[in-house]
């Protein structure tokens, strides 16, 4: 159950992470970069201070986007479900 709505809310979060770059995009005609360390400083996560501690890890976060992300999350989720449900 808890892969299943993980999966759910993964994509429909890439999806909106997706249409607000797209909406940007067609507005001002320049896209906007969403990495993973921009949602976590968005948040006020503690990670989002890897770049003094891990520079490699920070600057991988930082190149990774967040959709893809997100849909790597929902996989996941997918396989936790599929896993626990046997």
């Amino acid at each position: 159950m808890i892969g299943g709505v993980t999966a759910l809310a993964s994509i429909a979060g890439a999806a909106v992470a997706f249409l607000w770059q797209a909406l940007t995009w067609l507005q001002t005609s320049a896209w906007v970069k969403l990495s993973v360390v921009a949602a976590l400083r968005w948040l006020d996560a503690p990670w989002a201070r890897l770049a003094r501690d891990w520079p490699e890890v920070y600057a991988l976060l930082d190149a990774f986007p967040l959709s893809l992300a997100l849909v790597g999350l929902a996989v996941l989720g997918v396989v936790v479900m599929k896993w626990g449900s046997d």
